[in-house]
């Protein structure tokens, strides 16, 4: 899988990976950070999951185990978690973006207003 590949510069690895994507299929972004910081701020269209929930929860969304999925937290550590737990239940293509700001960067997306 690409995003394993830890040789090059991960944001050139990112984009990369994101644009090819981009027109294979639809991208789901999925901020996994909790509901009080997701109230803060969340990037447009991402669809909040905690981390904590994410591999029950992921199910309410009827993916294929192939969709392209992009993850994102506070910092990046959430995410590589929750990218772990999607890969076990059998994920292919789930990429942790890291940061809500470089995540914002990469997906060239606005910061927006949560609303539930």
């Amino acid at each position: 899988m690409i995003h394993k590949i830890t040789s090059l510069k991960k944001p050139f690895l990112i984009t990369l990976l994101f644009s090819s994507l981009l027109s294979s299929n639809e991208v789901i972004v999925i901020d996994v950070r909790s509901l009080e910081e997701v109230k803060t701020g969340i990037i447009e269209s991402a669809i909040h999951i905690d981390w904590t929930e994410i591999s029950e929860e992921i199910n309410r969304l009827n993916l294929q185990k192939e969709q392209s999925i992009f993850l994102y937290c506070r910092s990046g550590n959430r995410s590589g978690k929750a990218e772990i737990a999607l890969e076990n239940i059998g994920f292919t293509n789930v990429v942790n973006l890291g940061g809500i700001m470089d995540a914002a960067k990469t997906l060239d997306k606005k910061i927006v207003e949560y609303s539930e």
